[in-house]
């Protein structure tokens, strides 16, 4: 008895191992059967009733209740007619003994109705993904602020579960040394639509190329962070491209089967893993050339608040105040006022997104704090915070007009981000775009007339004009072009740029052409126009983000 009971305690420390090592907590994967996922459409503590129904597809069961009929429908799409064909095809020689089952998929149309829900043992009070369970064949997954969040999503977790699924046997077997994290999360990146993959992520890889920090693989695999995913991301991309797409699958069934080692590695490639590492490090410095030669401007300036952390969404009013989003204190943003060197926290809710009214006596922000999105207005005087609650639901982002009078409302109704102008008292005043793409980043010209927005055109996002009645497409470079922003005096601005290199650019309004602004080897994640042609830039430097001055 004390044998057998020594080999469960060994396989239980192996099972938490795999987890730990193979599947590190920021993973969206679960190896476990909790006993709760049985029991999704159960509540804890329902704050309202939930009426189940399933949409059965050849490959997939999807689980949705009501008001989301339509996300249900946009999901089928994205799983039936793109991510299934994507992935399934290049691992369907792993299915030949053990059949392709369907795979459940539940849909969550909130964190707060998942946290109400049994449908996992992992917690998801901190993200807004999903989990893909291993070993039961399920996905569960929140409703994502925009169609290319979901698509990412929906098409990364499908990966896990359709390229681990077949293994999940050896996974737990005392005689695997599991799957490191570069692959694992590397495959989920790879087969995600390009357009799909957090932008963050390549500017973090090539700000460690450009500074010759690339991380080992033992590092890559603990996929902690933005880095992490880029590294393994590119990695599993070189490996495709060099050796051809179908070795992905090879790779992944050999490190499985005959471990994680070099000798795997020389059978299937003639290169060690150390030997593999360094041919993918020296062509990344091919990849990552532009705007390597140029000056640092970080070496030229110092950042205005050098003591806080990573800092974002940076306004400002005419007084001198500025106004700024920072993780100083945890991984959440919170808001931030600085008056000359005093910097105080405005809000005890963790926020993603604001906007100063013209006046500067309140602001407007939005917070998923209790695990929905929604809207708070916030006076500067007295601190008191008023929920904000619009006609149109599952707000995203929001811009209040030069006028003071309107608001720009991104949001997310029918499964992808629309853009709607909204009065002070909440109602529906116009609508500006609603697509069935993603319409984001609203930002108002100066006389209130037109807003400036982005949404995607042939896989590049593109700078759209729309005031209600008409749109037109503004920008046309086959570059992106994120984060419009105008000057007081009727100048449009944004970010153009990729492969993680964006550069501040002027927009003629006329014929849509960008001159860039910026001759700076550092990637500028924001801007914001100030007086005579000076700009407050987020800059991405060594792993962290913050706020420099720059004139033009």
């Amino acid at each position: 008895m004390a044998k057998k009971h020594r080999f469960y305690i060994l396989r239980l420390l192996l099972f938490f191992f795999i987890l730990t090592l193979a599947y590190p907590s920021y993973s969206a994967v679960e190896l476990s059967n909790t006993g709760g996922e049985f029991r999704f459409g159960k509540v804890k503590a329902p704050p309202r009733p939930l009426q189940w129904k399933v949409l059965t597809t050849p490959h997939f069961e999807i689980f949705f209740y009501q008001g989301m009929e339509e996300l249900s429908q946009r999901s089928r799409i994205i799983l039936e007619e793109e991510a299934f064909d994507r992935v399934f095809s290049d691992f369907r020689d792993l299915y030949t003994l053990t059949p392709y089952r369907k795979i459940r998929v539940i849909l969550f149309a909130s964190r707060k109705e998942y946290q109400n829900s049994q449908a996992s043992g992992l917690s998801l009070s901190d993200s807004s993904e999903g989990v893909a369970h291993i070993l039961i064949n399920r996905l569960v997954v929140i409703g994502q602020p925009t169609f290319r969040d979901l698509r990412g999503v929906l098409t990364h977790e499908i990966t896990h579960l359709i390229t681990l699924g077949p293994f999940k046997g050896d996974l737990l077997s005392s005689m695997t040394q599991g799957v490191p994290g570069w692959i694992a999360e590397g495959l989920a990146e790879y087969y995600m639509p390009a357009e799909t993959r957090f932008p963050q992520r390549e500017v973090a890889l090539r700000d460690v190329v450009l500074r010759g920090e690339v991380d080992a693989l033992e590092q890559i695999s603990q996929v902690r962070g933005n880095l992490h995913y880029a590294e393994a991301w590119s990695l599993t991309d070189y490996i495709a491209n060099k050796y051809g797409q179908a070795q992905l699958s090879q790779m992944l069934k050999a490190v499985i089967k005959e471990g994680y080692k070099d000798q795997t590695f020389k059978r299937l490639f003639n290169r060690s893993l150390k030997e593999l590492w360094t041919d993918w490090r020296q062509e990344l410095t091919s990849i990552y050339q532009e705007g390597a030669e140029s000056p640092s401007y970080t070496q030229l300036s110092s950042p205005l608040f050098a003591e806080y952390r990573d800092q974002t969404m940076v306004k400002t009013t005419k007084e001198g105040q500025i106004f700024f989003l920072s993780s100083h204190q945890g991984r959440f943003y919170d808001l931030y006022l600085a008056e000359g060197e005093k910097v105080k926290r405005l809000t005890e809710q963790t926020v993603s997104a604001f906007d100063l009214s013209p006046d500067g006596q309140q602001l407007i922000f939005l917070s998923d704090q209790d695990g929905e999105r929604k809207l708070y207005l916030l006076s500067l005087e007295s601190g008191a915070v008023t929920p904000f609650a619009p006609e149109v639901t599952n707000p995203v982002e929001v811009a209040w007009s030069p006028q003071g009078d309107r608001l720009a409302v991104t949001a997310n109704r029918k499964g992808d981000a629309d853009l709607f102008v909204v009065g002070l008292d909440g109602k529906i005043l116009s609508v500006i775009a609603d697509s069935p793409a993603d319409e984001t980043s609203p930002a108002w010209a100066p006389d209130g007339q037109w807003v400036a927005f982005v949404s995607t055109l042939q896989g590049y996002d593109q700078i759209h004009l729309g005031n209600g009645k008409t749109t037109r497409l503004l920008t046309r470079q086959a570059l992106h072009h994120r984060k419009p922003a105008w000057s007081k005096d009727g100048k449009l601005y944004c970010l153009t740029g990729e492969k993680g290199y964006y550069r501040l650019a002027e927009v003629d309004l006329n014929n849509g052409q960008t001159s860039f602004c910026w001759d700076y080897r550092e990637t500028v994640l924001e801007m914001l126009p100030q007086e005579d042609e000076a700009f407050l830039v987020v800059l991405y430097n060594a792993g962290r983000s913050e706020i420099y001055r720059f004139q033009r």
